[in-house]
């Protein structure tokens, strides 16, 4: 048996909400912000159809809350995302830190277009529609290149 290497694109990012321009956005009133716009960062030029995955995650956040972490200003295939809380912004990952760090997350991944980031936005809300107050989350982001022996014609 053999095996062909293919050279693929693959890119790195830490978005840490201290670094970004922090908004209360939708979060309910007096709960903190709830919107990070992060520009600070190198263009990512994504050249091909391309998988956006959450490697990685961290916060300083002891509730037992059910955060959700949704992504804005990126361009994403429309047509292989599914989203019945009736936004249309995709939700990247759902999590209840109680304190503690995930890797490895879920295996899910969000099909992005060809396309120049220059900006991207995360939302994050618990259930109750509360923002992160002073709490500070990491999160790493991984694009990868879709291997073209699995892409549609």
């Amino acid at each position: 048996m053999s095996y062909l290497y293919q050279k693929k694109s693959y890119k790195k990012i830490i978005l840490n909400t201290e670094d970004a321009v922090a908004s209360v956005g939708k979060a309910s009133s007096g709960t903190g912000n709830s919107e990070f716009s992060f520009t600070k960062f190198n263009t990512i030029s994504v050249k091909e159809p391309s998988y956006l995955k959450v490697d990685g995650i961290s916060a300083d956040i002891t509730t037992d809350a059910v955060w959700s972490v949704k992504l804005d200003k990126v361009n994403y295939n429309k047509a292989s995302y599914y989203n019945s809380d009736l936004n249309g912004l995709p939700t990247i990952i759902t999590r209840c830190f109680n304190g503690k760090s995930s890797l490895n997350l879920d295996g899910v991944a969000l099909e992005v277009t060809p396309q120049e980031i220059n900006e991207i936005k995360l939302i994050i809300l618990d259930e109750d529609g509360n923002g992160i107050d002073s709490a500070k989350i990491s999160i790493q982001i991984c694009i990868e290149e879709i291997p073209r022996d699995i892409m549609p014609n």
